[in-house]
């Protein structure tokens, strides 16, 4: 008896996502009443619609069938034009949210290497699987890192990470507010930003193998590197109301996340010191809201909690600090810090 179609494209998807885990494809026999030699059917076809490929251990893996390298001089150049001459042909088949997503993404990562990178040379990669659309867009300048360094008089480039991740980080505050980053690391499903033998990452772990599978090279300058899932619902729409506040009709960028963990890998300072409160806290007065992210955090010190939690408190009353992912033990150092009287 022949499956309805419904059923059968729901069960090449399955395969297709077992092979994107790195799992056996007839591990789908688990799910679906059909043979082997149905499986291999499928396999066989997916091949020859070059969707997966085979290495010589008989391993399968998504195949990026669209692939495009796009190599420009970095003069008067204009990011909408570059869209629409090399980009927007990949747009045909794509649901409306994820070709504005993909319009936005490209053009505000792009403006940047043109306009902040000093590079005279920017490479741009198009890339596309059964899932995913990939972007990378490398020019071989100064280095963000290094950029944001030295306008900034950081002590190295593992602040300006940091900083970075924070939002409203610019190098040129008369042009650009600062939020193209920011914004374009929510609005995608993985970013990655390597530039020398320094990397910045957001969104889904799980997705940052592609990035290795389509580019190898060393990084000398700056390299943006994204993912979009092609089934995403997600709108830009969303991901700016979620930091943003509607004053009288302005979306206004006010709300930004600090994952405190990370304070530790970059800034190499003890989770309990007062002095690591105070470099988590350093310009936030950008910002009406702070969530203060401790997932993957065991415990804090009673310095570091009274820094942040009455001390910055009392002296910024504008601004909410509101922890997200605390254990037991560190909403007792929050609540200690903010009873205490003095």
């Amino acid at each position: 008896m022949s499956l309805k179609k419904e059923i059968r494209e729901e069960i090449k998807e399955k395969i297709l996502r077992l092979i994107q885990k790195k799992e056996s494809p007839y591990l789908v026999l688990n799910y679906y009443k059909i043979s082997r030699q149905t499986v291999y059917k499928y396999l066989k076809d997916f091949m020859t619609n070059k969707i997966i490929i085979k290495n010589s251990k008989n391993e399968y893996f998504i195949n990026y069938y669209i692939h495009d390298v796009i190599k420009l001089k970095n003069k008067n150049l204009q990011e909408d034009l570059i869209y629409r001459d090399y980009i927007r042909k990949y747009e045909k088949d794509k649901k409306d949210n994820i070709v504005r997503i993909l319009s936005y993404t490209f053009s505000e990562i792009l403006n940047n290497a043109i306009e902040h990178s000093e590079g005279k040379n920017i490479i741009i990669t198009y890339a596309e699987n059964f899932f995913y659309i990939y972007i990378s867009i490398l020019d071989d300048g100064v280095g963000i890192f290094k950029k944001i360094q030295r306008d900034h008089n950081l002590k190295n480039e593992n602040e300006a990470i940091f900083e970075l991740k924070k939002g409203k980080m610019t190098s040129d505050s008369e042009h650009h507010s600062g939020e193209g980053i920011f914004f374009t690391s929510k609005v995608v499903d993985a970013f990655l930003i390597e530039s020398y033998n320094k990397q910045f990452k957001a969104g889904n772990e799980l997705f940052f193998y592609s990035f290795e599978q389509i580019s190898d090279i060393n990084i000398e300058g700056t390299a943006v590197a994204f993912l979009i899932d092609k089934n995403t619902d997600r709108k830009i729409k969303d991901v700016f109301d979620a930091y943003t506040t509607d004053d009288d009709g302005i979306g206004i960028f006010n709300k930004t996340e600090i994952t405190v963990h990370l304070a530790q890998e970059y800034l190499d300072f003890p989770m309990v010191s007062r002095s690591l409160a105070r470099r988590i806290l350093s310009n936030i007065d950008k910002f009406k809201v702070v969530f203060l992210d401790f997932a993957n955090i065991e415990t804090i010190g009673q310095g570091f909690a009274d820094e942040i939690f009455r001390v910055f408190k009392n002296k910024h009353p504008e601004i909410s600090i509101i922890p997200i992912n605390a254990n037991e033990e560190i909403e007792f150092m929050i609540k200690r810090a903010t009873n205490t009287k003095f």
